[in-house]
């Protein structure tokens, strides 16, 4: 007879239902020391617990948190971690390592000492199923219990594989999802596998030579609530065995049917054992089960969404929640029915982790528009790293006002944000936030409502009045003056449009005060129609004086809108005006004199290398624009993120990033923007904000004395440095100069900052010495210099 200590020791013979061969791989993103993640760590998924530490499963990541230090621990894609969110996490104590799962059914193992990073994916490559997301992960001796989207899953933590799969649990249908699985006594005595299953209860004794065989498994469902009979959580105390389900918590009786135990009506998601007490918690609250049998509700005040808890280092009742984070709480007493919460906390970082809308202000915050729902607001990351959630549970202004998709600061350092139903949010100095709609602006609601302002667009002039767009409005253009005085204007009228195009999207002015517009399909506002650029005259507010070019058609052959569903627009440092579009990129030449021009068209830019296309991006959807200090165009597109310039021929590719090549969340990139004090540029995918160390940076103003770092450059045998320059002037030849005066490397440079690889003229990285830097700009402003030693 096998005992079940030496089952979790053994190897079975028949290894893996879910892949024939291991498969595991370091992460190794290239660059990833100059990317940082930025995500929420806020919307905790599941915890676990080691001598020292809380560790949380989060939306954004994992933390642990240290109860008697008060410090954090952050841990995310950069760090090497397969995604971004996480769902399921077991401290491991024989190892001294964390288990974390993934929807798509990944296991990283997290060394705690090192900080290293092991993904496995034999889950993930189980292409026989349709679902493999891991839902919960036990660890029980020398073997990982994971419970699965398609069954349990047995994994050795020390060779590294997965033992067993149980697909087929008796005559439940084959594939069903796991949620929850524990080791208890069977109704033989002998220790089995439980399982909270989709489709009610299932266990198989350990006892059992092949639990491969569909028929060594037992379905039970009598008494569980629901049609499918669902069973989210399981644990045992005390010799009985109690079921999370979707209504209530339930006991199993000696006769194989469970008693509903009612304690609650709502979802009891998570079931922990401690001390001799059962707890569990349910939608707005945390339950306990006494030694007898006792049940009862803990009402948490303010805490509503928790999903999980845990015992922790120091004796207190840990509690996550996808609201407040991390909760510390008394454990209650026999008669409580009121947790004492102590505190909440989580790593510092923005109230949600998804971003639409990115822009800085001079003094390096970082603006951030917030995503669709009820009470997300828009954020602020100041230099120092320290965010502010511009939300309704912060300021009171912003009560039942939400979805600020749209962020722009003025030239008074001012941040606007735009809501998709409620108007317009300004934030002043000191943190002073107003809000503006329809009873103290002239901003007009969507027509048949009496109060739904969207508010497409927002951009300044040179002058610094705000002009806003509205969508599907009677006046979608509004402007406000510097007195505060607010002006409705028409639409445009011809060239295709009418009276009741109204629909007006995303401004940009440029350097000539052309207003640009993205005009959207007043009959479907998800649809684009076309771009135009307006001519305001001398008079902004009087639009008898105006004029406007119009364009709805899809060009060709290198002329016109690669496509009429224009996504963004803005002017790089040489003038030309950049049009993104699903359909790939175009510029117009600013002559100034677009809007009154009706020979202006755009142009398609070409490739200088051939090889590659004829056209820059052709085809490819652009999500948005950003132009950093050395006149370079970051392009943010469904498929990773993209770097250009202008080489003689054309344009040529800098970077393209993607999750193949750098620790990018998503290909998905939905906004991007350029820190010119820093040259940090910041990346908005659909699963989170990530920043990389740029190399453009603003230019300095006159000639003064280079800075040079890392100073000195230690290079490792078959390493390429990274050695910047920092001080120059707009544009700059850059030289390098071997201590006995001779030319190593020439660098152009547009911007304050230079990279230098370490390399000569001959693409050999440098010897040891000192070098000299010799920057001389280009427009006559003079020579500057600086000193690099290497250390090879």
């Amino acid at each position: 007879m096998t005992s079940p200590r030496s089952w979790f020791s053994r190897f079975s013979a028949p290894l893996l239902v879910v892949a024939v061969s291991l498969f595991f791989v370091a992460h190794a993103q290239a660059q990833s020391g100059r990317w940082t993640a930025h995500t929420s760590l806020r919307q905790v998924q599941a915890l676990s617990v080691s001598d020292e530490a809380v560790w949380a499963a989060t939306s954004g990541g994992v933390f642990s948190f240290a109860p008697g230090t008060g410090e954090f621990e952050r841990y995310t894609a950069v760090d090497d971690l397969h995604s971004v969110e996480t769902r399921a996490i077991a401290y491991d104590p024989r190892r001294s390592v964390v288990w974390i799962g993934y929807q798509d059914g990944v296991l990283d193992r997290l060394d705690v000492a090192s900080g290293a990073v092991v993904s496995f994916r034999d889950i993930e490559r189980a292409g026989q199923f349709t679902s493999r997301g891991i839902n919960r992960i036990v660890v029980q001796g020398d073997s990982l219990l994971v419970a699965t989207a398609f069954g349990l899953v047995i994994f050795d933590p020390v060779r590294q594989e997965v033992r067993d799969t149980y697909s087929r649990l008796g005559p439940l249908p084959p594939s069903t999802p796991v949620n929850d699985v524990v080791v208890a006594p069977g109704p033989d005595g002998a220790a089995a596998f439980w399982l909270a299953t989709g489709q009610g209860m299932a266990y198989a004794s350990l006892r059992t030579p092949n639990l491969q065989d569909p028929t060594a498994w037992t379905a039970e469902r009598d008494g569980l609530p629901g049609p499918d009979a669902e069973a989210q959580a399981v644990a045992a105390l005390n010799g009985r065995l109690y079921v999370g389900t979707i209504a209530d918590l339930y006991l199993r009786t000696d006769s194989g049917t469970y008693a509903q135990m009612f304690v609650t009506g709502s979802p009891v998601s998570r079931l922990y054992v401690s001390g001799g007490r059962l707890f569990g918690v349910e939608r707005f609250r945390a339950l306990v089960v006494e030694p007898s049998g006792v049940a009862r509700r803990l009402e948490m005040g303010e805490i509503q969404h928790p999903v999980d808890l845990i015992l922790g280092p120091q004796g207190s009742l840990w509690i996550g929640d996808t609201e407040a984070g991390l909760v510390e709480a008394v454990l209650p007493g026999e008669a409580t029915t009121q947790l004492t919460i102590l505190r909440t906390t989580y790593p510092d970082g923005p109230f949600e982790g998804q971003f639409t809308d990115l822009a800085f202000d001079e003094a390096g915050n970082l603006w951030a528009g917030g995503t669709s729902g009820a009470g997300r607001g828009f954020y602020r990351r100041d230099a120092e790293g320290l965010w502010t959630s511009f939300t309704e549970r912060n300021y009171d202004i912003l009560l039942g006002r939400n979805t600020y998709t749209r962020i722009f600061v003025d030239g008074e350092n001012r941040a606007w944000a735009g809501s998709e139903g409620d108007g317009l949010a300004l934030v002043e100095r000191g943190d002073n936030v107003q809000v503006f709609d329809h009873q103290n602006s002239s901003l007009l609601p969507a027509t048949g409502t009496s109060d739904f302002i969207i508010a497409g667009g927002i951009t300044s002039d040179e002058d610094g009045r705000i002009w806003v767009s509205t969508r599907a409005s009677a006046r979608p253009l509004h402007v406000r003056d510097t007195d505060g005085t607010w002006t409705a204007l028409p639409p445009l009228l011809g060239q295709g449009l009418s009276s009741t195009s109204t629909a007006y999207d995303r401004l940009y002015i440029d350097a000539f005060e052309q207003i640009w517009i993205i005009v959207r399909d007043e009959r479907s506002l998800g649809n684009t129609r076309g771009l135009a650029v307006l001519d305001v005259g001398a008079t902004p507010t009087d639009p008898t004086d105006d004029v406007f070019r119009f364009w709805e058609q899809k060009g060709g052959s290198g002329q016109g809108l690669p496509s009429r569903t224009v996504t963004s627009v803005i002017e790089d440092r040489e003038g030309r005006v950049w049009i993104g579009t699903d359909g790939g990129l175009a510029y117009f030449i600013n002559t100034g004199i677009v809007a009154a021009d009706p020979s202006a068209q755009a142009i398609w830019p070409p490739w200088a290398d051939r090889t590659r296309g004829t056209f820059v991006l052709f085809g490819l959807r652009i999500n948005d624009l950003a132009v950093d200090p050395a006149n370079r165009l970051w392009v943010a597109s469904n498929e990773g993120a993209w770097l250009l310039q202008e080489v003689e021929g054309g344009w040529d590719l800098v970077e393209h990033w993607t999750t193949d090549n750098a620790p990018l969340f998503s290909d998905e990139i939905v906004s991007v923007a350029v820190d010119a004090r820093t040259g940090e540029v910041y990346f908005a995918t659909d699963q989170g904000l990530i920043s990389y160390e740029g190399d453009a940076i603003a230019p300095a103003q006159a000639v003064q004395d280079l800075f040079v770092y890392p100073n000195p450059v230690r290079v490792q045998e078959g390493a390429v440095p990274d050695i910047f320059i920092e001080g120059l002037v707009e544009e700059t030849e850059v030289r390098i100069l071997a201590p006995h005066g001779g030319l190593v490397a020439r660098l152009s440079a547009r911007g304050g900052r230079a990279r230098w690889d370490g390399r000569d003229l001959n693409q050999r990285v440098v010897s040891s010495g000192i070098y000299l830097v010799v920057a001389v700009g280009q427009n006559g402003e003079g020579t500057a210099y600086g000193k690099v030693a290497v250390i090879r």
